[in-house]
């Protein structure tokens, strides 16, 4: 009989020799699960009550799942009408290969967006994991009024937007859509540019979250 583990998190059962890396339903990874004994698996199914821990009130219960959700760390730069600047944000993710498009979502009410509005381009920086120092200094505080790339090695990518140099990959794109998601907009973007600049992991929210 295959063994049974149970996720403790939001209670999914997983058959298998081992636990999932990943829970499906919450995202929490392999160290949330817990073999499931045969006399639970026999309650289980006579009850069909789904097993769960005791749970936060329904916004912390939220906010607490958004966090199981994988995040990268990425410093999002722009420029227009000789200003640049650029912020850390959590969300970019590709959306095709051919051609090669990306989104990313934006707070409206940050100095980048309003160069990337108008400008219809940005640059996309991404973080390893020894990325902290660049995670703190483009991602609490406002550009409007401090050069965020004061001291900081960047060089100038081929659409004219600043990239940091100290991250393992950079890429440019161009602004080919947009969706109002209430506080941010989402960018969708052609990706027109692109370098390797080292080798590493890159940084994840979860894993600046347990070290800052």
């Amino acid at each position: 009989m295959e063994k049974r583990w149970r996720c403790t998190v939001c209670g999914y059962i997983h058959t298998g020799e081992n636990p999932p890396d990943i829970c499906p339903i919450c995202g929490a990874d392999s160290s949330f699960f817990e073999p499931v004994e045969e006399a639970d698996s026999v309650s289980e199914v006579k009850s069909n009550v789904k097993p769960a821990m005791p749970q936060p009130d329904r916004e912390t219960a939220i906010r607490q799942a958004l966090y199981r959700i994988s995040y990268g760390l990425y410093i999002i730069s722009a420029q227009a009408e000789g200003r640049d600047n650029g912020q850390c944000a959590n969300t970019c993710f590709q959306i095709t290969a051919e051609p090669a498009r990306l989104a990313i979502g934006i707070n409206k009410i940050n100095f980048t967006h309003e160069l990337i509005q108008k400008s219809g381009k940005f640059g996309v920086s991404v973080l390893s994991q020894t990325g902290q120092n660049h995670a703190r200094r483009f991602g609490y505080r406002t550009g409007r009024d401090f050069d965020k790339f004061e001291g900081v090695a960047v060089h100038r990518g081929e659409s004219g937007v600043l990239l940091l140099n100290d991250v393992l990959v950079t890429m440019e794109a161009t602004v080919v859509g947009q969706l109002d998601a209430g506080t941010h907009t989402l960018f969708l973007a052609d990706v027109t540019a692109g370098e390797i600049l080292q080798e590493g992991d890159p940084m994840t929210y979860a894993y600046f979250r347990s070290i800052k």
